[in-house]
């Protein structure tokens, strides 16, 4: 998030249900320290968004764009006017001046395909001085999620989640978007860390967005997701409709509809029979279409409205599940539904 959710204004954001964003340092950072952290109202009053907890992390959660190098002291951090060098010392200032409920901490993440052992290890050895450091310096009342690396050096995945959970953390972040590799196998690596995290604390995952991953992950002991799903699905012309059903599910169920495709042209049907979300109550899928076609940015507007309200609905669904003892079966008719392929 760069100060607002992606598409939406303020009010469109008020008709979700949505009580927590997550914020992105490296779109503060036009300049250092960034213009806002002097702002003595907060991150929570700078943004207007004083009703929702609010998590902070040092790079996108739902794109980790390829850096240069880190170094002992420093990350590299990707903005909009060119590569930042952020230190620890300096993150744990911002975080002070902007007071998060919770923010993860600074964390040397590979962004190389192929990395060395003696990589991967320098890269767990940082991160963890680094939380040491932000431990020490962080002000009283904000919460700090520690980041669990080791890439896919699966000895230094099990010593980063162990050292990190010896740490006095609140939380803990898997970051899986620093392996380029498909959803199943990023989830089977992810495994390995989780099984060395204690379960009475909340662990974040990034970089499972598809439902059915969704759903293996929570199996696994994920607890928390991004959502970077439904600005992807926005961004293609995509609307969700994929649904988490309890008394069985469609053959081959369609994860979401094009609404570029011409046969939605004269389409009079709301995106999804049934959603309660703006766009389902007000547009139909053929002004969407048209929207699209024109290149008019409500086309986006409208999508985001319903994708975010759909994807915050089948975790609502996923929730309700769980406390009907119906979780197991029901995500799996979803998956096996699903066809998941290496994606």
């Amino acid at each position: 998030m760069r100060g607002s959710v992606l598409h939406l204004t303020p009010d469109n954001l008020q008709t979700i249900p949505v009580d927590s964003l997550g914020i992105t340092l490296e779109h503060f950072l036009e300049a250092q320290p960034p213009a806002s952290t002097h702002f003595m109202g907060g991150i929570h009053k700078f943004l207007n968004l004083e009703d929702y907890l609010l998590f902070f992390d040092v790079r996108d959660s739902g794109k980790l764009q390829h850096i240069s190098f880190n170094t002992d002291k420093y990350v590299s951090v990707v903005t909009n006017q060119g590569c930042r060098k952020v230190t620890a010392e300096e993150y744990v200032r911002y975080m002070n001046a902007y007071n998060p409920d919770i923010f993860a901490s600074i964390a040397d993440l590979i962004t190389d395909k192929n990395p060395s052992l003696k990589r991967v290890k320098k890269s767990v050895d940082r991160t963890l001085n680094w939380l040491d450091e932000t431990l020490e310096q962080i002000k009283e009342g904000i919460h700090v999620f520690g980041v669990v690396t080791g890439h896919d050096k699966h000895e230094e995945r099990v010593r980063s989640a162990q050292e990190t959970a010896n740490r006095n953390v609140a939380g803990f972040v898997l970051n899986g978007f620093d392996l380029d590799i498909t959803s199943k196998e990023r989830l089977d690596l992810m495994k390995i860390s989780l099984n060395h995290l204690p379960k009475n604390k909340p662990r974040v995952a990034y970089g499972l967005g598809a439902p059915e991953y969704v759903l293996l992950g929570i199996f696994e002991g994920i607890d928390i997701f991004d959502t970077s799903y439904p600005s992807e699905q926005t961004s293609l012309g995509h609307a969700l409709t994929f649904l988490l059903l309890e008394n069985g599910i469609k053959n081959e169920q369609e994860k979401f509809i094009d609404l570029w495709d011409n046969k939605y042209r004269t389409d009079f049907r709301p995106i999804l029979n049934g959603c309660k979300c703006y766009a389902c109550q007000n547009h139909t899928r053929a002004y969407i279409f048209h929207l699209l076609a024109a290149h008019e940015m409500l086309a986006t507007v409208l999508l985001m409205s319903h994708n975010l309200f759909h994807y915050l609905q089948f975790f609502k669904d996923i929730r309700k599940s769980i406390n009907n003892n119906t979780f197991t079966n029901t995500a799996m008719q979803f998956i096996r539904a699903s066809n998941i392929t290496d994606e």
